[in-house]
């Protein structure tokens, strides 16, 4: 808003004065003071002799409220720095005096001359009416007698005249003075607001008293109040700031003194509208202080006054911070001005012209931001464009018309104050999203370019798009291109109408007045001065707005249309000579510009003519040569007069290093472009593969030939470089067509960059042989070259052609183009020699850039002889390789042997009988960490002769767990005649490992027949021969029944099955005293065959205080061998269930014996045990039973001391033989109540029914019941 006085267009905020705080000395006079009307002579001046509040607190007080001074803030009703709340204030620090401005005008020297004063009628009074100084009702106002408004009413409201005087005052602690400064500040408080309601100005007086930095007053509330009291000040006008606050507690009393400040201010403005609007109610004009001159002017119109306070209401109204009511104020102001007299009575050559033309500008202004404010974007873009329109109509009919430099000027100003305003009122919608934008990354918030129109707008018709509010940048790119239609039209005025004033007649400078518009701008001498003279920078003004106008495209990622602004700003430094400066800006931008990949060849031709105007004169080589090679495209429009060749770029350039300039295909315009094709989808290692290359020619029709010294082609696999020089003696078949194309057949030759090391290893080496050929490598424009060569493969996999780097070795300089071979998804073509002429095929492949590469089929076997379809766990496991060479001559192999699982450990493989040896103790390896061996076990063979057999055989040891494994058995060979191609044949096997046996096991108790130790005997036991000492506690004996079943797949030996103790907890002692095993030399088992085992072990604590459960963990150990190979012997260990031995709690034995003398009598003995340390009662009772009758007690009662045990025997005479019968004996603790279960001894069973005891001549095999 550059050129606008500033308090027109500024921000209306309540404006307050910091009295008294701050420096000591004399504040420097504003610049509205200096030129204020009668502000000297008539205004009223204010002063204290009290000395201001400075030092450390002053200052800290008063960068508080400068913190809180909101002129820089945004210009919306949202919090934001600077604000208090959603409203903010602008402060100014005047020291200890400051002076009102006037309310009335001088009265006039003189009425009359006193022979007009005879003329003239006779009045009732003489007595002047006076009037502001500022009205044009006053003849010293500027305004006198026609003026509307001027830019210092707006000053007046905004840097004189304040809504609240905050007066500061040093508040002394002082014990011995204090009533003396407590009377001087209450004598200079009277005579400060006497002061003020004497002015008649009824801004708010607000009194802060500053402690000074010393020891606290005993009672400084009571002189605060007694102040307060004789000053006739109210609680919030009355404050104290106590000494040695912090930052942020002075910050909160600052908020609390504007907080209290906000409802006094905006009444204050409201008052101030009132009464503008009673005078713009009045039924007729005042008279003026003296009637104007007569028959040359004369006074404001009564449309002129409406125009007059409907402004004021709108800016009081701004105070206030009611945009709603300050927008129709305005608007109406605006209507007044333009579509009534007011505008059409004013002369086009008079002064109030362009005055009441800024006056509209201003109007325009203030309503685009307060349409701004409320979000009315639409209508402020709308509005916007009607006062484009309307000045224009102005300017066309009563100006000097819109065909001049000062309209364009105007218009260029006029777009960017929209985009200064779109700044200043910081618009939601066009807030940047936060993250950083990059171009590998995925953009979640996108930023908006432009608004949405608001709800009034939302109808079934569309809004053009000049009618949305776009981002400033928008606004910034329309006001250069108004500058530059301003600087064509001041260079084309003529010479005679660019002189100055002082050179030319009078007359000449009166017929220019009514030619050239110069509102806001400079005079035609000053736009574009003579030679000699000086003369407005446009170049400098369209660099600073193209700058701005890049950064808002560039912010929303808007690429093209940042990049035409950027190469824009790079021609006005080129206009300028600033070559430095242009190449700053094109260099970077031609690399990755945007429109060559969009196709925007005319751009980018533009651009490609500045980067070689900017490199010529620079002399930048490497830059030139580029360029240079991107103009022979005929993507670009050629010159006629221009001569395109490569060679001669450099020509006139002193250049100490010859350049070296890399090109690549997606950085320039392409002048040729590169095809790779192969003819088949796949081919075979060590077999030759067809290609062709093809080079398409896209120079200029008039670009002299290029040569170029060879092309290398790269490929991804495993085909080496291949390198095609120049030859101008190589052969060609040329088609006869209408398209030029020339085939070569290129023979390509093995060329190794070193000599290879024989070795036995088939490990490549790190450097390939390229493959060189020979042919002719001279382009022409529209000349197409296909290279078709043969390509020998070493090594399988896919292979994809990547690039051709064309390489230039010219006398000044060196050149590489770089071109990637992009695949050819839709078509690809094939071109062969015809009978005639050269034909083209098209190739049914999709990526014809990529061939897939096949290994060589192996003829070197592998087998395993004697695999069989299982092992078994724990065993060691030999098995036999054996490698046959089935090749047509010698073959060179090694062994590679992996051994792979998906359990969490893997055996270790070695070779047996070989040098190369792993470990010998077969541990495991967890695959956690590796799946493999680190280095997997490799076995040389050496040379094979044709029909050659080697045996290898490999072992490990099996793991104890269930598993499965795939033997990856991998040879790797080459031939004696091709010893660089490497052939690979793998065999894989399954490797399954089971279990031999499955093993059952039932555990049941034995009645112990040694008696147990009492309380009441003492044993002789001599304590001091620790030899003597036993297991002090109670033993127990149990039975282990074993069923060994066989899941081998074949029969097997079992040499031995015995039991061991691997752990025993809680300090108990286990013996084994019956361990059966397998009492022959070897049993054979056949598969699912099952062996019957049973052995006894007995457990006792060391002490027979220790009654805690006693866990036991036993192993079976088996010995056994393969039926087919007895003499390897095989161990395997199998896990024991856990048994758990009570020592502490009460149980029930039940025991039988068929009785010898009275068949079919059985005597049965319950034995209940009582091991812990209590008196325990039993209450015993047997069930009657129609399978058996039985003597012995029915019901009964059996108490046991602490560590006794006692049988109650039973006589069982059963009813018949050949059954299970089931005794019920119920055993129950008194004490505790609980019943006890009876556990089956030696000749009983028992399952979950009870006891059960076989009646018959031989026991049958029970029958769990499950």
């Amino acid at each position: 808003m550059d050129g606008y006085p500033a308090h027109y267009v500024a921000h209306n905020l309540p404006f307050v004065i910091l009295f008294g705080l701050g420096s000591t000395e004399p504040k420097p006079r504003d610049a509205i003071e200096e030129h204020y009307p009668l502000l000297q002579d008539k205004g009223i001046y204010i002063s204290c002799d009290l000395p201001s509040v400075s030092g450390l607190a002053g200052q800290e007080l008063l960068d508080c409220f400068r913190n809180f001074d909101a002129k820089d803030a945004a210009w919306n009703n949202r919090p934001g720095k600077g604000k208090m709340g959603a409203m903010g204030f602008t402060y100014r620090s005047v020291g200890r005096a400051f002076t009102l401005p006037p309310h009335k005008a001088k009265p006039p020297s003189s009425m009359a001359s006193p022979i007009e004063e005879e003329s003239l009628p006779r009045r009732p009074s003489l007595t002047p009416v006076l009037h502001s100084p500022l009205s044009p009702l006053s003849p010293d106002s500027p305004l006198f007698p026609d003026g509307i408004m001027s830019p210092f009413w707006f000053s007046k409201h905004q840097r004189l005249l304040p809504s609240a005087l905050i007066s500061f005052f040093n508040f002394s602690i002082d014990p011995s003075s204090s009533t003396l400064q407590d009377n001087k500040l209450k004598t200079e408080i009277n005579a400060l607001r006497t002061s003020i309601t004497a002015s008649s100005y009824k801004f708010r007086l607000v009194v802060v008293l500053v402690c000074e930095d010393s020891d606290a007053d005993p009672n400084p509330i009571e002189r605060v109040a007694n102040i307060r009291r004789a000053t006739s000040l109210d609680s919030k006008s009355l404050f104290y700031l106590p000494s040695r606050l912090s930052i942020i507690e002075t910050q909160a009393f600052v908020g609390t003194i504007l907080a209290s400040l906000q409802p006094s201010c905006i009444e204050y403005y409201r008052d101030l509208s009132k009464h503008a609007r009673r005078k713009r109610s009045r039924a007729s004009i005042p008279p003026p202080t003296a009637p104007p001159t007569y028959g040359t002017s004369q006074t404001l119109s009564s449309q002129g006054w409406v125009v007059r306070y409907e402004t004021k209401l709108g800016f009081f109204a701004e105070f206030r911070q009611e945009m709603d009511a300050a927008s129709r104020n305005y608007e109406a102001a605006y209507e007044s001005l333009l579509e009534g007299d007011v505008f059409e009575s004013v002369a086009s050559w008079s002064p109030r012209f362009d005055e009441t033309r800024l006056l509209a500008d201003v109007l325009a202004i203030r309503i685009l931001r307060c349409l701004l404010w409320t979000g009315q974007t639409t209508s402020a873009v709308q509005s916007w464009s009607n006062h484009r329109a309307s000045m224009q109509d102005w300017v066309d009919r009563r100006g000097k018309g819109s065909g001049t430099y000062g309209w364009e000027a105007w218009e260029a100003r006029w777009s960017t104050i929209m985009a200064e305003l779109i700044e200043k009122v910081d618009v939601p919608i066009f807030h940047l999203p936060n993250q950083a934008f990059s171009p590998g990354t995925v953009q979640l918030e996108i930023p908006d370019i432009y608004a949405i129109p608001e709800k009034a707008f939302f109808t079934d018709e569309r809004l053009p798009p000049w009618d949305l509010l776009h981002h400033e940048g928008y606004w910034l790119r329309r006001a250069t291109q108004r500058t530059r239609a301003r600087r064509k039209l001041a260079l084309a005025m003529p010479k005679e109408d660019r002189s100055s004033p002082e050179q030319s007649p009078a007359s000449q400078i009166a017929s220019k007045s009514h030619l050239y518009d110069t509102y806001l701008c400079p005079e035609p001498h000053r736009e574009y001065g003579l030679p000699g003279h000086a003369s407005f920078d446009h170049g400098a003004l369209l660099i600073d707005t193209l700058q701005k106008a890049m950064g808002q495209f560039s912010k929303r990622h808007q690429a093209r249309a940042a990049e035409r602004l950027e190469f824009e700003m790079a021609r006005e430094y080129m206009r300028a000579g600033r070559w430095e400066e242009a190449m700053a800006l094109v260099k970077p931008l031609w690399q990755k510009l945007s429109w060559r990949r969009e196709g925007w060849w005319k751009l980018v031709e533009e651009m490609s003519w500045a980067v070689r105007a900017c490199a010529r004169h620079l002399g930048e080589g490497e830059t030139l040569v580029a360029v240079e090679w991107e103009l022979l495209s005929n993507y670009l429009t050629p010159r006629a007069s221009w001569q395109y060749n490569i060679l001669n770029c450099l020509e006139g350039l002193d250049i100490e290093e010859k350049p070296t300039t890399t090109i690549e295909y997606n950085r320039t315009a392409p002048c040729l472009s590169a095809v790779f094709t192969f003819g088949a989808r796949a081919g075979r290692v060590g077999e030759a593969i067809q290609a062709q290359l093809t080079v398409i020619s896209q120079l200029h029709t008039n670009t002299s030939a290029i040569t170029f010294s060879e092309i290398m082609v790269t490929f991804n696999g495993g085909l080496s470089d291949l390198v095609i020089k120049h030859t101008s003696n190589q052969p060609a078949q040329e088609s006869s067509g209408k398209s030029s194309v020339m085939l070569y057949e290129v023979f390509l030759n093995e060329i190794p960059d070193q000599v290879e090391s024989s070795s036995s290893s088939l490990t490549k080496h790190d450097t390939s042989p390229a493959l060189h050929g020979f042919a002719n490598l001279t382009f022409s424009p529209g000349m197409d070259k296909i290279f078709a060569f043969a390509i020998l493969p070493r090594e399988s996999g896919e292979v994809r052609a990547v690039q051709a780097c064309l390489t230039m070795q010219a006398e000044h300089f060196d050149l590489n183009v770089v071109m990637p071979f992009l695949d050819q998804v839709s078509h690809s073509y094939w071109w062969v020699t015809g009978p005639i002429d050269l034909v083209r095929k098209k190739l049914d492949i999709e990526h014809a850039s990529t061939i897939g590469i096949l290994p060589k089929p192996p003829k070197i076997q592998i087998s395993f002889p004697g695999l069989r379809k299982a092992y078994y766990t724990d065993e060691t496991v030999d098995i036999l390789v054996e490698v046959t060479n089935e090749e047509e001559e010698d073959a060179e192999v090694d062994l590679e042997v992996h051994l792979l699982g998906n359990t969490g450990s893997i055996p270790i493989v070695q070779w047996k009988d070989s040098s190369i040896s792993g470990l010998t103790d077969p541990h495991r390896l967890d695959t956690k960490t590796s799946s493999l061996p680190e280095n997997p076990m490799k076995q040389f063979l050496g040379q094979l002769s044709p029909s050659a057999v080697e045996s290898e055989t490999l072992t490990f040891q099996a793991l104890p767990d269930l598993a499965e494994y795939t033997l990856e058995l991998k040879a790797k060979y080459h031939l004696s005649s091709d010893p660089q191609t490497t052939i690979e044949r793998t065999e894989t096997k399954e490797l399954i490992f089971m279990r031999p046996f499955d093993c059952s096991f039932d555990f049941s108790p034995i009645t112990h027949l040694d008696p147990w130790p009492s309380h009441f005997h003492i044993d002789d036991v001599d304590y001091d021969d620790s030899s003597t000492l036993k297991c002090g506690g109670l033993p127990q004996r149990w039975s282990v029944a074993l069923r060994l079943s066989s899941f081998a797949l074949e029969d097997v030996f079992l040499y031995s099955a015995t039991l061991g103790v691997r752990e025993i907890r809680y300090g108990a002692k286990c013996t084994l005293l019956e361990n059966e095993g397998i009492r022959e030399s070897s049993v054979a088992l056949s598969p699912n065959d099952v062996l019957d085992r049973e052995f006894t072990i007995e457990v006792q604590k060391a002490s027979l205080d220790d009654r805690r459960s006693s866990v036991l963990r036993l192993d079976l150990k088996v010995l056994w061998s393969l039926k087919t190979d007895p003499t390897k012997y095989i161990n395997t260990l199998i896990p024991v269930p856990q048994l758990t031995v009570p020592f502490g709690e009460p149980r029930v034995l039940a025991s039988a014996q068929k009785s010898i003398d009275m068949a079919p009598l059985i005597h049965l003995c319950y034995t209940v045990e009582n091991p812990s340390a209590h008196f325990l009662s039993f209450h015993l009772s047997m069930e009657a039973s129609e399978d058996f009758a039985f003597s012995g007690p029915k019901i009964t009662t059996v108490q046991l001391v602490p560590v006794s045990r006692h049988c109650i025997r039973y006589n069982l005479l059963p009813a018949r033989s050949g059954v299970w019968i089931r005794p019920i004996l119920k055993v129950v603790d008194i004490g505790f109540g609980k019943t006890l279960k009876v556990s089956a001894a030696d000749g009983c069973k028992g399952d979950k029914k009870g006891l059960g005891i076989w009646v018959g001549p031989e026991e049958k095999t029970w029958e769990y019941d499950v």
